[in-house]
């Protein structure tokens, strides 16, 4: 009877949690149905997975993934990928996990309302080296990922949830 009333129990639990996961996920937004979806065979695949699941615990809640278009912007990287989360988006950009983007340095120019992205050091960045855009953008380095975005309070809530790790 004491086994019957936990597993009782521990199905309502389920259905409860899966009931508030369902609702939470009715009011956030979602990815636009003509949004590419990152598949297994894109590189950086199993980075990303990895990667969202360290964001599952506390950070910005991942709605889906996409190809970036900033594969091979460094010699050796193992893909990058566009993540859409509750609070905004950003790409990331992995290394093997024996590797880091410790080594590298980030400069950033200003020319008019223009912002200009270098990188020098290791890993050794893509020949063209140059990133162009028309607001600032914020990077966060972390271990073999490398995270960029425009929007600076999601860098620092990626931040705070990948040091905990």
């Amino acid at each position: 009877m004491t086994v019957h009333r936990f597993v009782s129990l521990g199905v309502i639990a389920v259905f409860l949690a899966t009931a508030a996961v369902a609702r939470s996920q009715a009011h956030a937004p979602q990815c636009p149905a003509d949004w590419p979806r990152l598949q297994p065979s894109d590189s950086g695949y199993f980075h990303a997975v990895a990667l969202a699941r360290l964001l599952a615990d506390g950070g910005p809640r991942v709605m889906c993934l996409a190809p970036s278009t900033m594969n091979d912007m460094f010699a050796g990287q193992e893909g990058a990928v566009l993540y859409r989360t509750d609070r905004g988006d950003f790409e990331a950009l992995f290394l093997p996990p024996s590797q880091s983007f410790d080594a590298l340095r980030i400069v950033e120019r200003r020319e008019g309302s223009r912002y200009l992205y270098s990188f020098t050091g290791q890993p050794k960045p893509w020949p063209a080296n140059l990133i162009d855009a028309s607001y600032p953008l914020y990077f966060f380095k972390h271990s073999n990922r490398l995270l960029v975005t425009s929007d600076k309070d999601l860098i620092g809530q990626l931040e705070t949830v990948l040091t905990r790790h």
